[in-house]
């Protein structure tokens, strides 16, 4: 092993950083220049692992046979002399390159004692020599990741599997897309570009380049030239704020920015745990969600969800420096009074927008203000300039409605109504809503939901917001086809696999005994983290959704019908929070063994707050067995709520 250290310590002192190649011959006048593979093609080209057929020849498209390939291992690794192994490699120039490789253990041959070094290497074959350099000559401790190919089938037996998985793992496969889905064409004869690429990506996991860069006047990040063995002494370089730390040009480390979910391949989800040492997943966020940032190491990044800290991997997120951030969530006010989310989408530089609830008193129409957890609000300077929680998306759900059977249909009337117009304004871009007034689902259901509200305990106008978020008004596929007004059984997003119901009714059923009466609201629920919507440090929101903006989404359709109605609702309750972990909720005023309901194991659990006595607030139950309870004062405190 040490022989494979000095050699790739002097690989790197005579050749500099693999990162460093792109940028000197980007412009050469060559047959590589301006491929998509061209920064990988060239690195090998610089570093003497891959040669070309004559002044500027390379032949990137070409493909590359067993033999070849095998020499580019044995050069990339600057492997020792083996021993001839294969009766039918002949004594060509690859033929020592070849045999160092097998010597290694990173090629096999065939049954019959043959190599084939002629015939073409196949993706999945260039795969698994990968996997033996790495793992087994090598004896790097590698992981796998999912295998979300749609042509996994293809890739071969238990072996291959594991090799490609784990080539997924370090990026080193990347794979192609298609309409249907992510291919890795394990069969699919490689070029020499794509063999170029395998060999680099292979160098820079094995050995990882850190550098210091630094943020120009531009935005532009700029590396040095110097590269660094490890995170920390890469740490120990950077000094300033514009500088950042980045790993095979990846940044891992900045000293202030905003963090971006980006799921690793085969994952929807970018997970964020409890602890650093992920342990305990306490929720999760689809890709291209923001994160507060507070400080990253070499293996994870510490962030802030809603205000939660939390941890993320490395490589399920990205950094972005405050000077390269283009766009951003934020919020406003506007002429109706009502506060609108922002939501920045990376991906496509624009922004979508729904309303959140009513504007708190400090902020004004026009300027943009920001926000990690709906409550809390800095202006475009960073000055905090209030806090005020909108009151829909902490109403606890034991709570009832002020508004009858008859206002909630009138509402929902209202809102198809209003859904169809759009429909006949704009027929292509709102086509879901056409005839919204005659099919949808949520017609007529008010006198269900008030049997709702009061046979399952949940208020009937949280009930009426989720079913128009979920179901798109009622106007859904799911909903039409399956009377699924919330999705249930959709999992991954496979409507094929979504509930069927025999009407809207019995959907409202399912959702409140199998879903919220038994794991969400229920203070001993599997997902119990706080009986109303939420975000993603509290609520149901934590678990029941991805996107972190769901709770407030429905807390908005729930504003939106107050309002229409007359605002009957909201300020009803004076709602609560707990201040520390588990608190202890009592059935009498009074401290004792024999009294006690249920614990609030986590903090900052919402309740609707009857009235305080003698240092002890009632409270509504959150338990469905009761319907109040009451809870030490000193452990809790009225929130700063939407007036």
């Amino acid at each position: 092993m040490r022989k494979k250290v000095v050699c790739l310590l002097c690989f790197l002192l005579l050749a500099g950083s693999l990162s460093s190649f792109h940028q000197k011959t980007a412009a050469a006048n060559d047959d590589v220049t301006g491929i998509a593979l061209e920064k990988e093609m060239r690195a090998m080209i610089e570093l003497g692992i891959m040669r070309g057929y004559g002044e500027g020849v390379y032949q990137p498209k070409k493909e590359i046979n067993r033999g070849e390939f095998a020499a580019l291992i044995a050069r990339a690794l600057d492997l020792p002399a083996g021993t001839p192994a294969f009766r039918d490699v002949s004594e060509t120039a690859l033929a020592p390159d070849i045999y160092r490789a097998s010597t290694a253990g990173i090629i096999n041959g065939y049954s019959d004692g043959t190599f084939r070094m002629e015939m073409p290497i196949t993706r999945a074959q260039m795969a698994m020599m990968i996997d033996n350099a790495l793992t087994k000559y090598l004896k790097l401790a590698r992981k796998k990741a999912p295998l979300a190919f749609i042509d996994r089938a293809d890739i071969g037996g238990a072996a291959f599997q594991e090799a490609v998985s784990r080539a997924v793992y370090d990026e080193i496969v990347l794979g192609f897309s298609y309409p249907e889905g992510s291919k890795f064409l394990p069969k699919k004869s490689a070029t020499r570009a794509e063999a170029a690429a395998f060999i680099y990506r292979m160098l820079r996991t094995w050995k990882p380049e850190y550098k210091v860069a630094t943020v120009n006047g531009s935005d532009q990040l700029v590396e040095a030239a110097a590269v660094y063995s490890s995170y920390g002494d890469a740490s120990n370089a950077a000094s300033g704020s514009n500088q950042v730390i980045t790993k095979n040009d990846k940044i891992v480390g900045m000293t202030s920015g905003i963090v971006i979910t980006k799921p690793p391949f085969g994952s929807a989800l970018t997970n964020i745990y409890s602890d650093s040492s992920f342990s305990y997943i306490f929720t999760y966020l689809p890709a291209q969600q923001e994160l507060e940032f507070v400080r990253a190491t070499e293996d994870y990044v510490e962030v802030k969800a809603a205000g939660k800290t939390g941890y993320v991997k490395q490589r399920e997120v990205s950094l972005i420096p405050d000077q390269q951030i283009k766009g951003r969530n934020y919020y406003s006010v506007n002429s109706a009074g009502d506060l609108v989310h922002w939501i920045y989408v990376p991906s496509g530089n624009y922004y979508q927008n729904y309303v959140a609830g009513k504007a708190p008193s400090f902020l004004a129409a026009g300027p943009k203000y920001y926000s990690w957890d709906g409550g809390i609000f800095y202006d475009a300077s960073g000055v905090n300039a209030g806090t005020a929680y909108q009151y829909f998306n902490y109403l606890p759900a034991r709570t009832a409605s002020n508004y009858s059977a008859a206002e909630l249909d009138s509402f929902i009337n209202q809102e198809l109504s209003r859904i169809e117009q759009l429909y006949n304004s704009q027929p292509t871009v709102f086509k879901s809503f056409k005839d919204a007034t005659k099919k949808s689902k949520l017609i007529g259901l008010g006198n269900y939901l008030k049997e709702a509200e009061a046979k399952y305990k949940i208020n009937a106008l949280m009930i009426l917001g989720m079913a128009i978020h979920e179901s798109n008004f009622g106007m859904s596929y799911l909903a039409q086809d399956r009377n699924n007004l919330f999705g249930m059984n959709a999992i991954d997003g496979d409507e094929n696999q979504a509930e069927r119901f025999d009407s809207p009714e019995r959907a409202i059923d399912a959702l409140a005994e199998r879903y919220l009466n038994k794991n969400y609201i229920n203070p001993l629920g599997k997902y119990a983290n706080g009986a109303a919507f939420g975000n993603k440090s509290r609520g149901f929101n934590v678990k029941y959704a991805s996107d972190p903006y769901w709770g407030q989404k429905i807390a908005g359709h729930m504003y939106r019908a107050d309002k229409a109605l007359g605002g009957k609702d909201l300020g009803k309750y004076t709602i609560g929070e707990t201040i520390s972990t588990n608190i202890e909720v009592r059935h009498t005023p009074e401290e004792g063994s024999v009294n006690q309901q249920f614990t609030y194991l986590n903090e900052r659990m919402p309740v609707a707050i009857l009235e305080s006595t003698n240092g002890w607030y009632k409270v509504i139950s959150d338990h469905n067995d009761y319907s109040e309870a009451y809870i030490n004062s000193q452990y809790v405190r009225e929130m700063e709520i939407v007036k």
